[in-house]
């Protein structure tokens, strides 16, 4: 029997701020994960629209998209009513200025947002894709 494939899109932002730069992460899964704040896009949505709104949901970090630094994509495989489900999930970064607010979690999956020196984020963060997103940000970070 041919497994089922779920479709799943995506944005988040890598949001920097100050000299030298700290960047905005999040943590899930008792710390065990530690990622960039994304989630799906919802209708009729932009991909830096949702990046915002995800940044502000997930962290309540006002940010804003300065450059879009590209996209990953990745598979996982899921149980649905007990099939296994292939996921291709794809996720769109935002190069994000950060505008205000102080990171806390807002949601019940988030466990804890903060500001991590860029140094220690590139040891921490949990997915390669994510580490190389965040040096391509670096890159075009300009400090405000």
């Amino acid at each position: 029997m041919a497994r089922a494939k779920k479709r799943v899109v995506s944005a988040g932002g890598v949001v920097l701020r100050g000299t030298p730069p700290e960047v905005l992460v999040v943590s899930l899964k008792g710390g065990r994960v530690v990622t960039l704040p994304k989630g799906q896009v919802e209708p009729g949505e932009r991909y830096a629209e949702t990046a915002v709104r995800e940044v502000r949901e997930e962290t309540g970090v006002e940010a804003a998209p300065l450059v879009p630094l590209g996209k990953v994509r990745y598979y996982f495989t899921v149980k649905d009513e007990g099939e296994p489900v292939t996921v291709s999930k794809e996720v769109h970064y935002f190069l994000m200025a950060y505008r205000g607010g102080e990171p806390r979690p807002q949601l019940s999956e988030v466990e804890a947002a903060y500001f991590l020196p860029v140094s220690e984020a590139l040891e921490r963060l949990s997915y390669p894709n994510e580490r190389e997103m965040l040096r391509k940000a670096l890159l075009r970070f300009r400090p405000q």
